[in-house]
């Protein structure tokens, strides 16, 4: 679990040489939209939505579902072999957990992460909030300074 501060961590996975077949495949990714928000502890609001471009999902296929903690959505380009998940959420999360099961449901070969903080001055905690903020300015300051 990712330390939480503000209004929550947002994960950014860009996975490169997937398997094409399942990248077109928009049962597939409705399915992983609708199991991930209770593998990951979130409450889904809706239904996930999906839709196929092109022929078959030949060009790609895009779904998002809508979690109370905010959402998860999937962007697939089955001809390039790549595709970019986001979750997104309010609350922490095992994000190992969420790439393993990404990684292997589209046989993910290689893949780069990216997680940021959201919201670092939300007022769960103000003193917390201020002083990251402040310690934040003071390390920009001594950069370009």
């Amino acid at each position: 679990m990712v330390e939480l501060f503000g209004f929550g961590p947002h994960l950014m996975v860009d996975g490169y040489e997937a398997n094409p077949d399942r990248l077109r495949d928009a049962e597939l990714i409705r399915r992983v939209l609708n199991e991930l928000p209770e593998e990951m502890e979130m409450t889904k609001v809706l239904p996930p939505f999906v839709y196929s471009y092109g022929p078959g999902g030949e060009d790609g296929v895009t779904g998002v579902v809508i979690i109370a903690e905010s959402h998860i959505a999937i962007h697939t380009f089955p001809k390039k072999r790549f595709l970019s998940v986001d979750i997104f959420s309010c609350k922490a999360f095992d994000m190992a957990k969420a790439l393993k099961k990404l990684a292997e449901v589209f046989e993910i070969r290689r893949y780069e992460t990216y997680m940021i903080n959201r919201g670092k001055e939300f007022p769960k905690d103000p003193e917390l909030a201020r002083q990251i903020v402040l310690g934040e300015r003071e390390y920009l300051e001594a950069r370009v300074g």
